[in-house]
C-alpha cells in the first residue's frame, strides 16, 4: 500500500475476519493465531469519505489516520481520535492541523514507543518522510521536520522500531530488488541523525511491491504489504521473524486466508500488546460501513488449546511444561508475548497460557464477593504468591519486596485463595497470581492481571404485573415497568404513550405491582411523568403512600416514603427519585398517589424499577 494510490473496491465479506485460524506456516513456525471478528469503529471515527492507514499509540488511547473528510487542508489529512481509556469509546476525531497538514498528502504510518514522536510521509509520489513531536501527551504536535539527509525524497512508510534505533522504509531508490522494496536506517541513539538506509536483500524484497507496516515492541517480528507471488490478493499481509535484533530477518511468511483474501489490499497495524489489529477496508458502500474507506478492529487470540481437545486444561500446561526451554520456532505453546510466539518458550507463554487458567477469568462480571480465587499451576512450580487489589497499576507492578498492599499470599502451596473479608459489592479488582520456580526470587514467572467486577448490591426484579385504579386509553400501568420509553442509558422519553396516566376520576389514584414470588426489597427507582406539558399541568406523582404485603391480604405502611420529584418534561429523563425498602418481605407493593405536581385531575408515572436483595447469609446491609 502506498500513500499515492487511489484505494480500491472489495466486497463486504472481506472485512467480515470471522473466527478462523491463520496457521503461521513456514518451515521456522508452527504458531497458530485466531483473528476475531472483525468490527467497524462506528460513526464517531469514520466518515462517508475515505478513512486510511490506521495507528494506534502505544498507550492504546490515541487512533491515528488519513482521512479525506471535508475540514482537512488538503488531499488527504492526519487526523486523531481519542479516548480516556482502552473500556472507553472513541471520540470524534480533531485535525491535527497546518503543523502537520499540508495542501497535498499526508499518511501517517507510525509513533514512537513514547507517544511523543510521530512518523508519516507526504507529497505523494516523490515525496518524503517527516515526523513531529510534542513534549507530552497532552501538548500540541510541533512543526515537522523532515527525517534529515539520509532520508531523502522517494522515502516513504517510516516504520520506527520500539527502542527507536531502527527505521523501516519503503522507497523505489536505484539497487533494489523491485518496485518498492523494504529498506532500513539505524542510528547509535535516538538523539543521532539517521544513517544512510541499507536494503533488506532478497531474503525479505522480491520483484513485487514489499512495503513494512508494523514492527513488534521486541522488534523481533516485521509485518509486510506484498503483492508477490503465493499470495491470496493483490496484497497480502506477509511476516518476517528474527531470533534476535543482531541476526538477520527470514524469510517472510503468508499469514493465510483468514486475513488475507482474493479481493484486494490487506495491510493492517497491530496494538503494541499484539491483542488486536486494525485495518481500512478499500472500498464500499458495504454493510456496517459508513464509506469508500472505513476504519475496522479485530481481536488477535493465541491458540491455547495445544492438544486440540476442545478445553485448556493442565494437559496444555503439561505441553508447555514439557516444552520449557526451547529456543526456536517449532513449539506450538510459543505464544508469548504475542500470539506468533518469539522463538523462545518461557514465562511470558505461561503468563499467556495462564490467562486461560484462572477463575475468575478476564473481564469476568457479577463475581460473587465472597468468591474463591483459583488457578492450575505447573508441575514445576514449587509455590504462588498472589495478588489482589482494585489498583490496576499495584498489582502490576507490587513485588515480594514492594508488596505496594497488594501482595496478600505468597508461597503458598495451595491452587486457591479465598479473601478474609467478603470483597466489596460493584467493584473492579484485579489479580495476578507469580509461579515460584524456586527459593530465589529470579526464578518467580510473574503472572498476568486479571480483572472482574463484583457482583451489585441487589438485582432489578424482571417479573412484574401492574395494576391500576384507572388509565386514560394507551396509557396502561404495565407501561411503568415494560421499558416503555426508556433508551439503552435508561433515559425516559417525553412521548405520552410510554408512561401511566390515571383518568380524570376523582382520587386518591392508585398503581399496584405484583411480582413473581416474595422478594427482599432494596429499594424503587422511580422515572416519574415525563410529558412535554408536565412543567405546566404536573400529571407527575408528589405525596405518595407505599404499602407492601406477603400475600396480598395482610399490608404493611413503609415508612419515611419521599416526595416523588418533579421530572422537568424533557427528552432523556433519568430517575430522579427512590425509595428505600430495607429489605422488607414482599410479593405485592401498592402506590397510592395522595397529590400530583399540579392543578389537573390526573395524575402518572413514566416508569418504575424495583430492586431486590439475594440471600447472602454473610452479607449486611451497605
Amino acid at each position: 500500500m502506498f500513500t499515492h494510490k487511489k484505494p480500491m473496491s472489495k466486497p463486504s465479506c472481506v472485512l467480515l475476519i470471522a473466527v478462523l485460524l491463520v496457521m503461521v506456516s513456514g518451515s521456522d513456525t508452527q504458531a497458530d493465531v485466531i483473528f476475531g471478528q472483525a468490527t467497524n469503529l462506528g460513526a464517531t471515527v469514520n466518515s462517508s469519505a475515505d478513512d486510511l492507514f490506521p495507528v494506534l499509540s502505544p498507550d492504546g488511547l490515541e487512533l491515528y489516520f488519513t482521512s479525506l473528510r471535508p475540514g482537512g487542508s488538503g488531499n488527504g489529512d492526519i487526523w486523531v481520535a481519542k479516548r480516556a481509556s482502552v473500556q472507553n469509546p472513541w471520540g470524534p476525531p480533531s485535525n491535527l492541523g497546518p503543523n502537520v497538514n499540508t495542501p497535498t498528502w499526508e499518511a501517517v504510518w507510525s509513533m514512537s514507543a513514547d507517544g511523543l514522536t510521530l512518523y508519516f510521509d507526504s507529497g505523494g509520489p516523490g515525496g518524503r518522510c517527516y515526523q513531529t513531536t510534542r513534549a507530552a501527551r497532552d501538548a500540541p504536535w510541533q512543526p515537522r521536520v523532515d527525517l534529515g539527509p539520509a532520508i531523502g525524497p522517494g522515502s516513504g512508510e517510516a516504520i520506527i522500531s520500539s527502542d527507536g534505533l531502527e527505521l523501516y522504509l519503503i522507497t523505489s531508490w536505484p539497487g533494489g530488488s523491485g518496485r518498492w522494496d523494504t529498506w532500513v536506517s539505524t542510528r547509535a541513539t535516538p538523539s543521532d541523525p539517521w544513517g544512510t538506509p541499507v536494503n533488506l536483500g532478497p531474503t525479505i524484497n522480491t520483484a513485487h511491491d514489499d512495503c513494512p507496516t508494523w514492527i513488534s515492541p521486541d522488534g523481533l517480528t516485521l509485518l509486510l504489504g506484498s503483492d508477490r507471488p503465493g499470495g491470496f490478493g493483490n496484497y497480502d499481509v506477509w511476516m518476517t521473524t528474527r531470533p534476535s535484533k543482531s541476526s538477520p530477518w527470514g524469510p517472510a511468511r503468508n499469514l493465510g486466508p483468514s486475513i488475507n483474501t482474493v479481493y484486494s489490499e490487506e495491510i493492517i497495524s497491530i496494538s503494541s500488546d499484539g491483542r488486536c489489529c486494525y485495518f481500512d477496508d478499500f472500498g464500499g458502500p458495504h454493510p456496517g460501513g459508513l464509506g469508500a474507506a472505513d476504519l475496522w478492529q479485530a481481536p488477535i487470540f493465541p491458540i491455547v488449546d495445544f492438544n486440540s481437545d476442545g478445553k485448556v486444561d493442565e494437559k496444555d500446561l503439561a505441553f508447555l511444561v514439557n516444552d520449557w526451554g526451547i529456543s526456536d520456532w517449532m513449539s506450538a505453546c510459543d505464544i508469548g508475548p504475542f500470539a506468533w510466539g518469539d522463538g523462545l518458550v518461557d514465562e511470558k507463554d505461561l503468563r499467556v497460557l495462564m490467562e486461560s487458567l484462572m477463575t475468575p477469568g478476564p473481564r469476568a462480571s457479577g463475581v460473587p464477593c465472597d468468591v474463591v480465587l483459583s488457578w492450575i499451576s505447573p508441575s514445576i512450580a514449587k509455590s504462588s504468591d498472589v495478588y489482589l487489589g482494585t489498583s490496576f497499576e499495584a498489582v502490576n507492578t507490587a513485588t515480594r519486596d514492594d508488596p505496594c498492599d497488594v501482595l496478600v499470599s505468597w508461597g503458598q502451596q495451595e491452587t486457591t485463595y479465598a479473601p478474609e473479608a467478603p470483597l466489596e459489592f460493584s467493584r473492579t479488582y484485579y489479580w495476578r497470581v507469580d509461579t515460584v520456580l524456586g527459593a530465589s526470587t529470579t526464578s518467580i514467572c510473574k503472572g498476568p492481571v486479571l480483572s472482574f467486577a463484583t457482583e451489585p448490591f441487589a438485582y432489578a426484579i424482571q417479573n412484574i404485573t401492574a395494576t391500576a385504579s384507572s388509565s386514560q386509553a394507551g396509557t396502561s400501568p404495565q407501561k411503568t415497568v415494560d421499558g416503555s420509553g426508556l433508551d439503552k442509558n435508561d433515559a425516559h422519553s417525553t412521548n405520552t404513550q410510554d408512561v401511566w396516566q390515571s383518568t380524570a376520576t376523582p382520587g386518591p389514584h392508585w398503581i399496584q405491582y405484583e411480582f413473581d414470588k416474595v422478594y427482599a426489597l432494596h429499594e424503587l427507582w422511580v422515572w416519574n411523568s415525563n410529558q412535554l406539558v408536565e412543567p405546566i399541568l404536573g400529571f407527575g406523582a408528589r405525596t405518595v403512600k407505599i404499602e407492601y404485603s406477603v400475600d396480598g391480604a395482610t399490608w404493611t405502611m413503609l415508612d419515611k416514603v419521599p416526595e416523588f420529584a418533579r421530572a422537568p418534561g424533557e427528552p432523556a429523563c433519568k430517575p430522579n427519585t427512590t425509595v428505600n425498602f430495607g429489605g422488607v418481605l414482599a410479593k405485592h407493593v401498592k402506590l397510592s398517589i395522595d397529590a400530583n405536581w399540579g392543578p389537573v385531575a390526573q395524575t402518572g408515572l413514566a416508569e418504575v424499577r424495583f430492586f431486590y436483595i439475594p440471600d447472602r447469609p454473610w452479607a449486611t446491609m451497605p
